[in-house]
């Protein structure tokens, strides 16, 4: 999907240290070089959204579950952060390396509430 990589080059131009955006079924629709693994991608960013989430597995660790709003989930492991935005047809997941996760919500808030008033 041409264009995707442009919110991806934005995300991470604002200190974001890994961004990706993800179709409902999982797919990879763009995402910065090394993009982490996230475990059973079609299962998981859904389980962020869900009444009780406990956390989320990426390249094998679990990031814990902070908060979650109408939109969007918080995870943190260790002094690495995590923003999971749910669009209608898509997730964007930012990663921040030694970043708390609340410095990650602001840009990737800003690019889904975009993406969601598009149509995504």
């Amino acid at each position: 999907m041409a264009g995707w990589d442009q919110y991806i080059t934005n995300l991470t131009s604002q200190g974001v240290t890994h961004a990706g955006i993800f179709g409902n079924d999982g797919s990879r629709w763009a995402a910065s070089p090394s993009f982490p693994n996230i475990d059973h991608l079609r299962d998981e960013l859904p389980k962020a959204f869900s009444a009780q989430p406990s956390g989320v597995v990426v390249n094998g660790e679990k990031y814990i579950f902070i908060r979650n709003q109408d939109h969007f989930a918080v995870f943190r492991k260790g002094a690495d952060g995590m923003v999971i935005v749910k669009l209608n047809q898509a997730y964007i997941v930012s990663i921040g390396v030694n970043q708390k996760p609340e410095m990650l919500v602001g840009a990737t808030s800003k690019i889904g509430e975009y993406l969601k008033n598009c149509g995504y």
